[in-house]
């Protein structure tokens, strides 16, 4: 898909582009998805279906968000 690594894998090689933003934001999707782990059903996925499992993640996140 043409997707490279943030981390080169040699010092002779040259730095990884990205938007600014995006790295100073990072953060924020590692806490929302640490809170969304708090729930059992997503840390382990009980859900068998990709949709009943986005199913709990956005059931998840409307809990997170009215919290």
């Amino acid at each position: 898909m043409g997707a490279r690594p943030a981390i080169p894998v040699k010092r002779r090689d040259e730095a990884v582009t990205y938007p600014k933003w995006a790295y100073r934001c990072r953060h924020l999707v590692e806490n929302f998805w640490t809170r969304l782990k708090e729930w059992r059903a997503v840390a382990t996925r009980y859900e068998k279906t990709a949709t009943s499992f986005l199913a709990v993640i956005h059931i998840a996140a409307a809990a997170d968000w009215i919290k």
